[in-house]
């Protein structure tokens, strides 16, 4: 979706504090808003909100954050809040990896959750050799999402199995009946591919 002429004027004035025109500019684009969401949750994020749910957090924080947005052009409003779905996302993402659902409470899941997106992303570039650190964060995590769905399913079930849930070379190996060596090879492949894909994305490192 590319912005309008009458969206451009409703981003002008919700920036000078017009609500009316804020809300107008969110109903207009919630239909894409939600089905970005909708498709960025796993199971376990499902399990326990829904995209609506999420929403209404995203734009908590576009009303509080509006006089401070810049418009850089066609569709530099529907990326800002793209950008911050997305934390959002990998926020929720961390917390429903942490704990699953009982009847009655929340019991922490055992062994490797802790591994986040947010890891993902600096074990990305450590692995490159450049010494670099990542900046330009929130825009680097939503570029990071885009290029993990574009991935091959064999390179997303690695980056899937060994970074995000934290399993380690044996267990990724048992899981998928491969030997260790072959999980090692297709890890690097699968970081290599994944960071290719980032660089085309944009620039999100500097040197340390």
């Amino acid at each position: 979706m590319t912005e309008r002429s009458d969206t451009r004027i409703w981003i002008t004035a919700a920036k000078r504090g017009d609500r009316l025109a804020l809300a107008k500019l969110l109903a207009t684009y919630h239909p894409w808003f939600r089905a970005r969401a909708e498709t960025r949750m796993d199971a376990a994020l499902k399990a326990r909100t829904g995209p609506d749910d999420i929403l209404q957090e995203v734009y908590m924080d576009v009303a509080q954050q509006i006089d401070r947005f810049e418009d850089r052009g066609p569709d530099s409003f529907r990326n800002w809040v793209h950008a911050i779905l997305d934390q959002k996302l990998v926020n929720a993402r961390r917390v429903a990896h942490y704990q699953v659902r009982d009847i009655d409470r929340e019991v922490p899941i055992a062994g490797g959750a802790a591994d986040s997106y947010w890891n993902l992303l600096d074990d990305l570039y450590a692995e490159s050799g450049t010494p670099s650190r990542v900046v330009r964060r929130e825009e680097a995590l939503s570029a990071l999402l885009t290029c993990i769905d574009g991935l091959s399913p064999t390179h997303r079930q690695i980056v899937q199995l060994r970074f995000l849930e934290g399993l380690c070379v044996a267990d990724v190996a048992a899981r998928l009946g491969k030997s260790e060596a072959a999980v090692v090879a297709l890890t690097k492949r699968a970081l290599e591919a994944l960071r290719v894909s980032m660089d085309r994305m944009g620039e999100f490192t500097r040197g340390a």
